[in-house]
């Protein structure tokens, strides 16, 4: 009991100095730490009512505001819920969730910035607590806990990006508003309602702030998840641009190599690698065979690449349906964009090399493509109009200079830049 009374006073006395790095010493959200671990045994013998008690009689002797009394209850309370082993994962979830609305209730005052490593600290805990909850129920088809957790971080997030108390990012609760964007950004991807992002966008925009202003660790994050959802939105530019930066800021550190001792770094990196490789092969840029082994990732594309090189259309169908690729490829959510983008490069691929074995004569006899499709693809069916549709994709989008002469069943294509490099092709962008 008295090391409860201790533990009160000395919280109470870290509010009222407005002591960012004490309160964030006793707000401890670490279930491993020391200190963590003395409180919960004294807990252990307490009842949730005598805690309850203990703490409102020494808040009101100690004059500290009702928010801060809330918080102190129910962070004792999830505290020795999250130390028992027999504890419903779901139910410390909402333990902590209680304590999150209690300390939101001590943010929303207008001189709590200091209070923002605070927040970012319980934040991340939510979210991998309600990580753990949804976790513990895989069968269930919706992800409750993290939808329930991304409404809270959306109530903070609109607490801090409505700050106005100063115009010094550091003493501003806006220092919190990237790292609690990453955490949204994070939940909203796991539970699939990327839906509501342009709007946590577009509030970002508006809010005053540079992301340049930020540390490097965090615009890494948000660009990676920029990158995503644009990738989403099969705006390929776009998502090269921002995942070409993440990747570019996220030292690149190999678990395979002695020296190295930063496995999560590693993974990081191999993570932005997979979509920037994606997005960059549809625009036809491919990465080189060195950078794919060093993130061991040439199993996945090596083959890819060689396909859309080759334009060999079996290669790249039997490659994304194998079933030794199929499932990573889905359970990364770029099937269907390498699928549906690398079919037009493969296209182009096959009519440059018939092209070029005819000695660079301006005209492709369509009836020769029909025949090479039907080889490569094994489908009979594939007949004439077939390769006029795609000729005819391919030179409304760019990747072919011409015209098709549709009596003579031949292609015509240009004498000048017969075909574009791909990477200059302007992409046209689609939106889910």
């Amino acid at each position: 009991m008295q090391a409860i009374r201790s533990f009160v006073r000395e919280v109470v006395q870290a509010y009222k100095q407005k002591d960012k790095k004490a309160i964030c010493d006793l707000i401890s959200l670490d279930s491993s730490s020391e200190r963590v671990e003395q409180l919960s045994q004294v807990l252990y013998d307490m009842t949730e009512e005598s805690i309850r008690s203990t703490v409102a009689a020494d808040c009101e002797s100690l004059d500290a505001p009702r928010p801060l009394k809330d918080l102190i209850t129910n962070y004792l309370i999830f505290t020795i819920a999250s130390c028992l082993d027999t504890s419903d994962l779901a139910d410390v979830y909402e333990l902590l969730s209680t304590c999150y609305g209690s300390f939101l209730g001590l943010y929303t005052a207008f001189d709590a910035q200091w209070l923002t490593p605070l927040l970012m600290n319980i934040s991340y805990s939510l979210v991998d607590w309600a990580t753990l909850a949804d976790k513990e129920n895989p069968t269930a088809k919706e992800l409750k806990v993290s939808d329930a957790a991304a409404k809270h971080l959306s109530r903070a997030f609109n607490v801090v990006i409505s700050d106005k108390t100063s115009n010094d990012l550091k003493d501003s609760k806006k220092m919190a508003l990237y790292y609690l964007a990453n955490l949204t950004f994070r939940v909203y991807f796991k539970i699939q309602s990327t839906r509501l992002l342009p709007t946590m966008i577009a509030n970002i925009s508006k809010a005053g702030v540079k992301l340049e202003q930020y540390p490097m660790s965090q615009q890494v994050t948000h660009r990676y998840y920029l990158g995503r959802y644009y990738l989403y939105q099969l705006d390929l530019r776009s998502t090269e641009r921002h995942l070409a930066f993440a990747f570019r800021n996220c030292p690149p550190q190999n678990p395979h190599d002695p020296q190295s001792t930063n496995e999560v770094t590693y993974n990081n990196a191999r993570l932005i690698l997979i979509y920037l490789v994606a997005a960059r092969l549809c625009l036809g840029i491919f990465p080189s065979q060195q950078l794919l082994r060093a993130y061991d990732l040439e199993v996945y594309f090596s083959t890819l690449i060689r396909a859309v090189k080759l334009g060999d259309l079996g290669l790249l169908d039997n490659h994304l349906d194998s079933p030794e690729v199929l499932g990573w490829f889905v359970k990364k959510e770029i099937y269907f964009l390498l699928k549906e983008k690398l079919r037009v490069l493969c296209w182009r691929s096959l009519i440059r090399r018939v092209w070029l074995l005819n000695a660079g004569q301006p005209r492709v006899d369509l009836n020769l493509l029909v025949s090479v499709g039907q080889l490569l693809i094994k489908d009979g069916s594939f007949d004439i109009w077939d390769v006029e549709c795609i000729t005819a994709s391919l030179l409304d989008q760019g990747y072919i200079r011409g015209y098709i002469h549709s009596e003579k069943k031949i292609l015509v294509v240009s004498k000048t830049n017969s075909f574009p490099p791909v990477s200059s092709v302007e992409v046209a962008e689609e939106y889910a």
